[in-house]
């Protein structure tokens, strides 16, 4: 076997319960060595090898992972801590998590669907955990003499997951009301605000003793909700991924990485670089097909079928941007993985993935950065509702078309495993600030349906697809994790619908514009502040400052085709402006854009109008210190996904121009690159109808090869690709 640090993991999902006959998956085992993987990914149910408390049968996962280290093969192991034995529950009544209306979360079934047990025990019962810590102790120790083993994955598809009745309503109070929760909510905010006076004085209530302080049960629109889901996502999960980690590093003898992956990217969402400090490996599972969102101008008609080309933009856009923000999160100390890569059909009756498809897929998300992927799986599911899915095999055979391509994939990427094992994406010119808080009060809706946090991810997807497009790269920055040294590495930072944000993040980023950083601002900077209550001018003070504006008016604007994909039933006269379109001035002349869900106008102080809405003021820039900062009065990202807009792309991309931000490009092809020392890997891609041929510029390169495709020959400094439509290609650079 080669040295784990000198290969490329990459290889299927291959053991679960239930499962196939202890005989076919040692077959199934041979099948994956011949196809060309490296690795296998095991998950282990705790309901299922420790059935009575404190006998723990691991003998037919030892079976397994003796035969695939006969075979050459490492293996990813997964522990299902969620999926609980029965005695547990049976031990500890009181250990089941507590929705809001106080339902407790009764599911004693001990299937792997729907979701991998979750949201399984509180992990706050002191009993219930100190179990799970015996199980992991003893499987680590037990275990841990198998070389074969790459990583132990702690959490698969890190979240809460409820399936109450009363989750299925809007609200997103969520988990947990045991008393063992709110008790350990209560220790956190006396650390955070230090005495219940300053609580009050924060969340502006009226509690006389700390066991009176609780979250929102019903209403989330309440600044207590925003302490709340911050304690739940970014405090609650992270310790328990926390000791789960701490126990296995504790009892593995080789101190093996700690893995854990989240179930997507939701745009918008900071918790993500909470969890990934907790573990040296973050991915995400990624399923590409059917990944339209509902506002998209190529979304589906009933009863029409749907565009091949608009299906595989979506599905790269899916995969680079899934892949950059959990790259971001993770941070250049920690691996990044796609840990659940499809591989086959979703379900029974979903699209099969032809071998372009996994080609493009695969090279999709390692142009974003990833450093091991495991498909789902190696061959097809037999469990209801998932049965006849998912596999890159079918439920009878050794090959198929898609199962050769991803073997030959795993090939090619390992003869340059070094490359793609340590190989990072350069930092981009461009970051978007994510901020936890602002998608909490985003989220919060109460007895309202406005889908503030529908917006807040739509317009950050358009903003990146414009940009990803142009061949703009983009990095995902959050408000709690930078420093003005961090920011000071981007040339422009975009701050997508500031609708709630302090003045601790504004001060930050006046300090970046002022020592010559370039903001961009969507509307409503800081129109609340973080727990909603209105600021007096309706704009943050300090952003006031940094725009160098006075707010004047925001009202809801109408799209500019029907029917309307957000716009809510115009119910009064004059409450939604007509369609309308910004008119570049200035530098911006001859430019234009089209606005989305609202229209926000300025009374200008000390900034200059670069747009207009007929003679209102819709956009300005502002020089502040040695740099500048840009506030447009709508939401930018929605006019390109939505309506195809490219009008509002070229205004964004002149704006980054006056940045020194220059797309990369060679020739009509974007390129991106990942970079070890003298090799790199540039990834050309061609998302249009049309064949390219290309000359491609390669001096400074002694030797290239297509990753899939042997060597090209170099003349005069230059190389030339043809590329069909709708291609990604790999190109391995050498100096």
């Amino acid at each position: 076997m080669p040295p784990k640090d000198v290969i490329f993991p990459l290889g299927p999902q291959f053991y679960f319960e239930p499962s196939r006959p202890l005989d076919d998956l040692l077959h199934d085992m041979h099948v994956a060595k011949r196809l060309g993987f490296n690795s296998l990914r095991f998950q282990e149910h705790w309901c299922l090898d420790e059935r009575v408390e404190g006998h723990i049968d691991l003998s037919k996962i030892e079976t397994l992972l003796e035969e695939a280290e006969r075979l050459g093969l490492y293996v990813h192991f997964c522990v299902t801590m969620e999926q609980a034995p029965a005695w547990l529950w049976r031990k500890y009544p009181d250990c089941r998590m507590v929705y809001s209306t106080g339902d407790r979360h009764e599911d004693p079934t001990q299937y792997r669907l729907p979701y991998d047990g979750k949201p399984g025990p509180c992990w706050d019962h002191p009993g219930a955990r100190a179990a799970a810590i015996r199980f992991i102790a003893k499987l680590a120790q037990r275990l841990g003499r198998y070389d074969n083993i790459l990583e132990w994955n702690i959490n698969q598809e890190i979240g809460f997951w409820p399936l109450h009745p009363s989750m299925m309503r809007p609200s997103t109070l969520g988990f947990c009301y045991c008393p063992y929760t709110l008790a350990s909510f209560r220790d956190w905010l006396k650390k955070k605000y230090g005495d219940l006076d300053a609580l009050n004085r924060a969340w502006r209530t009226g509690y006389g003793d700390w066991e009176e302080v609780e979250p929102p049960r019903l209403f989330d629109r309440v600044p207590s909700y925003i302490d709340w889901r911050y304690f739940m996502d970014d405090v609650y999960v992270p310790r328990h991924l926390r000791w789960k980690a701490e126990t296995f590093r504790a009892n593995d003898p080789k101190r093996r990485p700690i893995f854990a992956h989240i179930g997507g990217v939701t745009p918008g969402r900071g918790c993500d670089w909470r969890w990934a400090k907790e573990v040296e490996v973050f991915g995400s599972s990624c399923y590409p097909t059917g990944v339209f969102h509902e506002w998209d101008a190529g979304y589906p008609a009933p009863g029409r079928p749907v565009s091949r080309e608009e299906c595989i933009r979506q599905e790269v856009l899916l995969i680079t941007l899934m892949y950059d923000y959990v790259r971001c999160a993770a941070g250049p100390k920690r691996r990044v993985a796609a840990a659940e890569f499809q591989g086959g059909p979703k379900r029974w009756l979903g699209r099969v993935p032809s071998p372009d498809d996994i080609r493009r897929w695969v090279l999709a998300a390692l142009s974003s950065g990833i450093q091991e992927l495991y498909f789902w799986n190696l061959r097809s599911e037999i469990f209801w509702d998932e049965a006849y899915g998912f596999g890159l095999l079918d439920s009878r055979g050794d090959s198929t078309a898609r199962a050769r391509e991803a073997g030959r994939l795993a090939k090619s990427i390992n003869r340059h495993a070094e490359l793609f094992h340590s190989g990072r994406v350069p930092k981009a010119d461009v970051a978007i600030l994510i901020n936890e808080d602002l998608w909490h009060f985003m989220q919060a809706r109460g007895v309202h349906q406005e889908n503030l946090d529908s917006h807040l991810s739509y317009t950050i997807r358009g903003i990146y697809k414009m940009l990803w497009d142009a061949g703009v790269w983009i990095d995902f920055v959050e408000a709690k994790e930078i420093t003005l040294e961090s920011l000071n590495g981007y040339k422009l930072i975009i701050m997508p619908f500031p609708l709630a944000m302090d003045d601790d993040v504004f001060d930050l980023l006046k300090n970046y514009v002022s020592s010559g950083g370039v903001l961009l601002s969507e509307a409503c900077p800081g129109r609340y502040d973080r727990f909603g209550f209105a600021r007096p001018g309706e704009l943050a003070p300090s952003a006031e400052e940094l725009f160098g504006v006075e707010h004047r008016s925001v009202q809801l604007c109408h799209e500019p085709r029907q029917p309307p994909r957000w716009t809510p039933l115009e119910l009064s006269y004059g409450q939604i402006r007509p369609a309308v379109r910004f008119r570049g001035v200035g530098s911006f002349t001859g430019h234009s854009v089209l606005p989305s869900l609202c229209i926000e106008t300025f009374t200008v102080k000390d900034s200059t109008p670069i747009l207009l809405c007929k003679d209102q003021i819709t956009g300005v820039v502002n020089d502040f210190g040695r740099g500048k900062a840009y506030l447009i009065g709508t939401l930018l990202g929605h006019a390109y996904t939505a309506f195809n807009d490219v009008a509002t792309q070229e205004f964004l991309l002149a704006l980054l121009n006056t940045a020194g931000i220059k797309r990369e490009l060679c020739g009509r092809l974007p390129h991106r690159r990942r970079i070890n020392g003298e090799c790199e890997a540039w990834f050309l891609f061609n998302m249009t109808s049309q064949n390219i041929t290309q000359h491609v510029n390669v001096k400074g390169f002694s030797r290239v090869e297509d990753l899939l495709g042997g060597t090209m020959n170099i003349k005069s400094g230059t190389i030339k690709i043809g590329m069909n439509p709708y291609e990604i290609r790999c190109l391995i650079m050498e100096r």
